[in-house]
């Protein structure tokens, strides 16, 4: 069997939750002896691309043995991170799937590649749907308004209508409908967690989605072993990307206020916004005790987490689902965590981490300040996170697997319980 995923950016360009769920899968998708091709959408200069298709540079290479076709429009549209469809990708779309011959294509995101997925249904090609995050249903992918406040959804437009005034209701309209469009042809549409569903199942009713966990790769990790005993040193860790949605700079906010000489913040990670960084490296200045660790490798994950004691996750939006929480997890490393989204659907507070309220510097550098005056209070949490059970991605693989013979033999249904499917 032959498989496709379509991807908004992947590697080495890319390399956050989504890029990292697409190449854990497609990896051991290959190795179960069935043909895979990436097909993404890229950032990189003129000279990178080797050819070109209609209004496309295009370039094919090689990933950690996942063939991938990276491609740029010559001249990128104003639109190109917001709108779904896109005129000059659908002239060449069906061309790049007939090329590729798949049994099923599986949509990993939608954003810049759109038109692949709008294709597919009248091609004939079976596919599937993951959805990642909240792009289809807002054009700001991250549901916060104008404001700068979160938001619910769109409500068939009449929400954004009020809360981002300067987007227009026909574009919402049309947008809205692009996205049922592509969602109801779907063999079967899948959500990593319950919060994620709920949103689109609410936006659309009567569309049915199913929840299949992102999978871990165990063999990158290490079970964190430390126990904990008062005035025992704390080290917390941010590892994301750096921007102003993901609340690193609340974290650096309060970790300043936290009062004790024997706490360290380690902070990996990196970002586009230039402003950003040189406010948040400001924002550090002066304080010893906090270090930027750079970007690690993957093949580092497991020793970063066996060397702190605590992943924070001062998310100011929206998380669909976290890698970092649930490697934090498989690891034995408590988390704390903003209460919202995807994240509370994991972190129980007291239990296996910490939850505070979104937003709220002063809450969350009161659990810190709570973590290293009692930095015992950890050995409890950790002996919760051991009786969790983290899917691997082994059994995700296994899981979609049988998704995918099921869209190639028409027996995948959008109907359903909504309920896990079994891994």
């Amino acid at each position: 069997m032959k498989i496709v995923y379509l991807i908004h950016q992947f590697y080495p360009e890319f390399y956050t939750g989504t890029e990292k769920f697409i190449l854990n899968l497609s990896t051991m998708i290959q190795k179960a002896g069935n043909r895979v091709k990436i097909i993404s959408y890229s950032s990189y200069p003129d000279s990178f691309y080797d050819h070109s298709r209609g209004e496309f540079l295009c370039k094919d290479y090689t990933y950690q043995g996942i063939p991938v076709t990276a491609l740029r429009h010559k001249k990128i549209p104003g639109d190109l991170n917001h709108a779904i469809g896109n005129k000059a990708l659908s002239e060449i779309a069906g061309d790049l799937i007939n090329r590729e011959k798949p049994n099923v294509v599986h949509v990993g995101h939608t954003l810049r590649v759109g038109a692949l997925a709008q294709v597919l249904q009248p091609l004939g090609t079976p596919y599937i749907v993951t959805l990642t995050d909240f792009f289809l249903v807002c054009p700001k992918v991250n549901l916060v308004t104008s404001a700068k406040i979160l938001c619910s959804g769109p409500e068939q437009g009449r929400t954004c209508g009020k809360l981002c005034p300067e987007l227009e209701l026909d574009y919402i309209t049309t947008r809205l409908n692009a996205a049922k469009e592509i969602l109801s042809h779907a063999r079967m549409v899948v959500a990593p967690s319950q919060f994620l569903a709920g949103i689109f199942r609410n936006e659309f009713p009567g569309l049915e989605v199913k929840i299949i966990n992102h999978g871990l790769n165990f063999h990158r990790l290490r079970r964190n072993e430390k126990s904990y005993a008062p005035h025992d040193p704390v080290v917390f860790c941010y590892a994301g990307s750096f921007n102003a949605h993901k609340g690193t700079h609340l974290l650096v906010e309060a970790f300043k206020g936290v009062r004790s000489a024997n706490a360290l913040l380690k902070i990996y990670g990196s970002g586009t916004e230039e402003s950003y960084i040189k406010d948040l490296t400001a924002m550090a200045q002066g304080d010893g005790r906090i270090e930027f660790c750079g970007v690690y490798p993957e093949e580092k994950t497991g020793e970063i987490l066996s060397g702190v004691d605590t992943i924070i996750i001062p998310s100011l939006c929206y998380e669909s689902y976290s890698m970092i929480l649930h490697e934090a997890l498989a690891s034995n490393v408590p988390v704390v965590a903003a209460r919202l989204g995807g994240l509370a659907e994991k972190i129980q507070d007291g239990v296996n981490g910490f939850l505070f309220t979104s937003g709220d510097a002063k809450q969350l550098r009161t659990v810190l300040q709570k973590i290293v005056d009692q930095p015992e209070t950890l050995s409890p949490l950790k002996r919760n996170i051991d009786k969790m059970i983290i899917p691997t991605v082994e059994q995700e693989a296994y899981t979609y697997s049988r998704v995918y013979r099921m869209a190639k033999d028409g027996r995948a249904s959008r109907r359903g319980s909504g309920k896990p499917l079994s891994l």
